[in-house]
């Protein structure tokens, strides 16, 4: 046990490219390109000589399980031998002829020296004294972040607290934060168990002498449940050094499993990695089967009042992926919320932050942070479709995301169908907290408006403010809507990408898949149109 850490192609091409100004310039403008033809030979050969001469690297190349034959490369750019963070393309590629390329670089990347006046020990400091009391940064990597002054020299880096796990970059000139988010992404024998809900359910488990632990050993991937029962200083020692322990498992004396929230982690996370390789062929969350490991009970719901709002908002009335395959089920305080871990759509949303982090890397920030709530709410709903077609209405599969946990008005957490009814946008023109940092720039609250087409797109309906109206492919379709959004998602965008980038990624995605004169495009087109979304 290992507890470490062939349809016609296309010849449209969408590519950003973002200019960002150096100092005494202009602001940094977008730059955006929808070209065909010749034009797209041009960027593919563009494209090729910055792979000759080092201004991109590969990253990765992952073959196309939806259309045999297809490769999708992930290009990061580099300047003078370091990553300019956020400039990055995705290539498909079929028979070695490309048949579209999205993303956004950086042009005129300049900086007066690439050597730091700051060793990685001093922004590691730096990092930690700017986080507070038990703060500990990782090892760092030297880049270029790209900011509206112009091109810095910093150090990447990650810092666990008690409070939080975030990405800091550090001015490697002078030691000042120059940006920081956040990595905690909010919201083989036999047995059975009892679930939140007080459901039976059957559970993958390892037999162990004496006790039963729950370890899935029957899926490619080792899922792990552990439990800390609710020790805030075990919690807290993990939050600050990331170490994780056998003895954390949970186990249970006899095969049959009472405890609800260990139940439904153990069981859900199986699910969800069925869902993604039933699919779309994906092999867990990197697609090479990572180990994934779920945790319950990591503060306790008694002790919610002992706590300041900010931690009971983020561990006990929250679920959080916080990478490398490791999520947190919060135990809800029972007022607001019951134990997260009992609703499937919630679990899949927060694995679904995992697939993201191997696939886009979306920034958890303003409109990039949205897409990232968008593909997890998207993905956990249709993961609810996927195993609760059939069930009665009140209990079968719907458009609203963590209804079986939510104990306060309205009842659930978001609403892909009526996001007003939740009190979040539907439409372009209603987004809220761009650029501050109230909810991370509005990462929940403008998920909807994304979210919100999908919904559209499979079920028809008119958009409150544009008063368009979306036919839609039907319920019974939802798959198709499914596949092209996972497909967009994860090969096409990158790390700064836009509302509209997923628009065009998407369109393109359900090309691919179904035709450029497909009613998949035609109905995808309306919603987003509907939503304000290009047009």
């Amino acid at each position: 046990m290992n507890m470490t850490w062939r349809t016609a192609v296309s010849a449209v091409v969408l590519v950003l490219a973002v200019i960002v100004s150096t100092e005494g310039q202009q602001p940094a403008q977008a730059r955006s390109v929808a070209a065909v033809g010749p034009t797209l030979a041009a960027w593919a050969s563009q494209v090729d000589g910055m792979l000759r001469d080092g201004r991109l690297d590969i990253a990765s190349v992952q073959a196309d399980t939806m259309i045999p034959g297809r490769t999708h490369e992930r290009l990061v750019q580099r300047h003078d031998g370091l990553t300019v963070f956020g400039g990055e393309l995705v290539r498909q590629v079929d028979g070695g002829v490309t048949v579209s390329i999205f993303g956004r670089l950086f042009d005129n990347v300049s900086l007066a020296s690439r050597v730091p006046a700051l060793d990685e020990r001093a922004a590691r400091a730096a990092a930690e004294n700017a986080d507070g009391p038990g703060a500990a940064a990782s090892a760092a990597e030297l880049g270029i972040l790209p900011t509206s002054r112009g091109f810095v020299l910093v150090y990447r880096l990650t810092v666990r607290s008690p409070r939080d796990i975030q990405v800091y970059f550090v001015n490697a000139g002078t030691g000042a934060v120059e940006r920081r988010t956040t990595r905690i992404r909010t919201d083989a024998a036999i047995g059975t168990g009892t679930g939140v809900l007080s459901d039976k359910k059957k559970m993958s488990v390892d037999q162990l002498t004496g006790v039963f632990a729950a370890v899935d050993l029957l899926r490619p991937a080792n899922l792990f449940t552990l439990d800390f029962h609710g020790s805030r200083t075990r919690f807290g020692d993990f939050l600050q050094n990331g170490a994780l322990f056998g003895s954390d498992i949970a186990t249970a004396t006899t095969n049959t499993w009472t405890d609800g929230p260990v139940v439904d982690a153990h069981v859900y996370q199986g699910w969800v990695y069925d869902y993604y390789y039933k699919r779309f062929g994906r092999h867990g969350l990197d697609d090479k089967d990572i180990e994934v490991i779920g945790l319950v009970h990591p503060l306790a719901r008694a002790d919610a009042p002992l706590y300041t709002p900010d931690i009971v908002g983020t561990f006990i009335n929250n679920a959080a992926y916080v990478g490398d395959g490791f999520i947190f089920y919060g135990d809800g305080d029972g007022k607001l919320f019951d134990y997260l871990a009992g609703a499937l759509d919630v679990v899949g949303h927060e694995l679904t932050h995992g697939v993201t982090d191997y696939t886009s890397q979306l920034d958890y920030q303003d409109e990039p942070g949205a897409l990232n709530e968008a593909f997890s709410d998207i993905m956990g709903t249709s993961i609810e479709f996927f195993f609760e077609k059939g069930k009665p209405p009140q209990k079968g599969p719907n458009f609203v995301m963590g209804e079986d946990v939510t104990r306060a008005a309205p009842g659930f957490i978001r609403s892909l169908q009526n996001p007003i009814e939740a009190g979040t946008p539907d439409h372009y023109s209603l987004r809220q907290y761009i650029g501050s940092q109230i909810d991370h720039g509005g990462v929940h609250v403008n998920s909807t408006i994304v979210s919100h087409a999908f919904y559209l797109a499979v079920a028809g309906g008119r958009n409150r403010v544009s008063g368009i109206t979306v036919t839609g492919i039907g319920l019974s379709n939802i798959q198709r809507m499914e596949r092209i959004f996972y497909r967009a998602f994860a090969f096409m965008l990158t790390p700064q990408s836009q509302f509209i980038d997923a628009r065009n990624a998407t369109l393109q995605a359900a090309a691919d898949l179904y035709g450029a004169s497909s009613n998949e495009r035609a109905q995808l087109l309306q919603a987003w149109t509907a939503v304000g979304i290009g047009g």
